[in-house]
């Protein structure tokens, strides 16, 4: 099995131009740079093929989808003139380009097993090809704060001229440069898929997380039931409707009539989809709860929340919520029967012994398996597809938590703050911490379930999926608004503002005194991407010569489809231009802007950093928190 990429391997990207080619291959060993280039004037066609067979693997980004089934046809094709060979890749690659956006295209891709050279594709393993993260590597020329964000200079449809060759290549090794310092950060990924290839004799090297686990569940599965892998991945359990009540465990009750009207709710429905179909809310102590179909939700009014002599605040959240209610409830696919549920608590098994072992790949891999098992359970396209499946671990883990809240809301003291699918924060009288262990390991008795705690300092809240969580030993989660390190296909503009947010409620710094005194550029940039029916102008007054006279004229230049900037006092207007529907919009109003893709080292001071922009966006942000706390007096 060709399973993992070797030392011999290079970084690469490919432009493919109308009657041009062009490959930039890395070294991930060496860092040596090789260039090729196949063209009627200058055609390095042979030279490229010795040195692709003589590679061990290759590394690229979308390079499954369009970058290798180049390189195979290539490799693989009998070219009859050497001066059209250009042409005929580029027709190959329109082909493929014309299929991006069709689910259909994977027929296109190249299986492992047939591969030349074998590939690994940090598109794929970093789940870039789902539309929820859908992410370009320009955008991570921006997460990465690399020096260069370029886009090609010239239309791939264009008939080139020797003299163009140098401009190609630079765009080339760009994409290169920067492809291998994403790798560079993918490397601990890179490692878990190769050591899970190897232990489950399983390819998921170009796998993402969630494909990992399915794949995974899909081999222990087929092995239990004693089926081909292939029949089992045609098995489904579509449903007309799904009657709630009959999926609601008898270990459901309440006291309160706040909760049991939301239990006779659910048990009154009877769905046909798993969207938006759930959709209530209750108030318990003077706190809202809303229910939904991707589970329950809750916060305090916007403010800041700390503990002290008195008071705890004290977060409890539910280890492995879903696997657990799944194993507990015997919940289960309907076409994979209660094998699923012993393969299920077998690999929670396995899992809990890796863990203890140390067994990092192993520990993560059997994570993946039973974390992806419930989303795929909503995946018309899964084996695992059963929505009465889906909704029965998300009502049941809902109703669940409703009844630990309700047994909570008898201490006097306490106030909910937050309630998120698997967990509870509150507010309470430290004296009134025996009672509420005691009503949690009631509860998890009960239910056979278990918590995991959590004490907090200080909680800075927005709302939900917006806050700042300080523990006592002064780790700090963020989330939301308030993230400084996002995940990889998330938009880090003008980081700065999270930077200073943090330092203003954490450490209690000025937000003047961060944002005036911070001197990496890259902080204060903001990334703008442009689709298709859009584009970025810069405009601007500038100085034209019209028979022999200086007049002022207002400039208008179109700028790249992910652009960097950042604000400043003396710059452009940045617009947004619809050119279909005539319409255009200003980014940044009232601002000015200096575009930032090719990074210029100065003292910070030379940037000109209009920094009242971003003094502006935290007050705005700290007057959302500060001014409605006010409000609760």
């Amino acid at each position: 099995m060709k399973s993992s990429i070797k030392l011999n391997s290079e970084v690469y990207d490919i432009e493919t131009l109308s009657n041009c080619f062009t490959y930039v291959g890395l070294n991930i060993i060496t860092e040596k740079t090789s260039e090729f280039i196949i063209h009627e004037s200058l055609n390095q066609f042979e030279e490229l093929v010795k040195h692709l067979k003589s590679l061990d693997g290759q590394i690229g980004f979308n390079n499954l989808s369009f970058d290798y089934p180049i390189l195979h046809f290539i490799l693989t094709n009998k070219f009859k003139n050497p001066n059209t060979i250009a042409q005929e890749i580029y027709g190959k690659a329109q082909q493929l380009i014309n299929i991006q956006n069709d689910f259909d295209k994977y027929k296109y891709q190249i299986p492992h097993w047939k591969m030349i050279i074998p590939q690994l594709d940090l598109f794929t393993i970093n789940h870039f090809d789902n539309k929820a993260k859908m992410t370009s590597l320009k955008s991570l020329q921006c997460w990465m704060n690399y020096p260069d964000v370029l886009d090609m200079p010239i239309n791939h449809s264009s008939f080139i001229t020797p003299d163009q060759f140098k401009e190609i290549l630079v765009y080339n090794k760009n994409d290169v440069k920067s492809t291998y310092e994403f790798y560079k950060l993918c490397k601990d990924k890179i490692e878990l898929r190769k050591e899970l290839t190897k232990k489950y004799n399983l390819y998921l090297i170009n796998s993402n997380d969630t494909k990992i686990g399915s794949d995974i569940i899909l081999d222990l599965i087929s092995k239990e039931i004693g089926k081909d892998k292939r029949e089992v991945k045609l098995l489904r359990s579509p449903r007309n409707k799904i009657t709630i009540k009959n999926i609601i465990s008898d270990k459901i009750e309440f006291k309160a009539k706040e909760f049991n009207s939301v239990l006779d709710s659910f048990k009154s429905k009877v769905i046909t989809s798993t969207k938006g179909s759930i959709d209530c809310s209750v108030i318990f102590k003077n706190f809202k709860f809303d229910y939904g179909t991707g589970g329950i939700h809750g916060c305090i009014k916007p403010g800041i929340y700390e503990s002290d002599n008195q008071y705890i605040i004290l977060d409890a959240d539910v280890a492995s919520l879903y696997p657990f209610l799944a194993i507990l409830l015997e919940l289960y696919p309907e076409h994979l029967g209660k094998s699923f549920i012993k393969v299920y608590k077998s690999i929670l098994e396995q899992r809990i012994i890796a863990k203890k072992n140390g067994d990092k790949a192993v520990n993560e891999g059997l994570k993946l398996a039973l974390n992806g098992s419930y989303g795929k359970s909503s995946d018309k396209n899964s084996f695992l597809y059963d929505p009465k499946f889906t909704m029965a671990i998300t009502v049941n883990g809902q109703l669940f938590l409703s009844m630990l809240s309700e047994v909570l809301g008898e201490i006097s003291s306490l106030q909910f703050l937050q309630i998120n699918t698997d967990g509870i924060t509150v507010k309470l009288l430290k004296s009134d911490l025996e009672k509420y262990y005691s009503i949690c390991k009631q509860w998890e008795k009960y239910t056979g379930l278990n918590l995991e705690f959590v004490e907090y300092k200080k909680m800075i809240i927005n709302d939900v999926n917006n806050y700042i969580a300080v523990k006592f030993n002064d780790s700090v989660k963020y989330k939301g608004l308030f993230e400084i390190n996002k995940e990889f296909h998330k938009d880090t503009s003008f980081k700065i503002v999270q930077i200073a947010l943090s330092n203003y409620f954490v450490k209690g710094k000025a937000i003047e005194e961060t944002i005036k005194y911070h001197n990496n550029i890259y902080d204060f940039c903001g990334r703008q991407k442009f689709k298709s029916d859009s584009y970025g102008e810069i405009r601007y007054i500038g100085i034209e010569n019209v028979n022999g006279s200086n007049l002022y004229k207002e400039i208008k230049e179109k700028q790249q489809k992910t652009t960097r900037y950042y604000i400043s006092n003396k710059g452009s207007t940045f617009v947004k231009v619809y050119p279909k529907k005539l319409k255009e919009s200003f980014i940044n109003k009232n601002f000015q802007v200096t575009i930032f893709n090719k990074y210029i080292e100065r003292e910070i001071e030379e940037y000109d950093i209009n920094y009242d922009f971003y003094i502006i966006e935290c007050k705005k942000i700290i007057e959302s928190i500060e001014d409605k706390q006010l409000t609760l007096f």
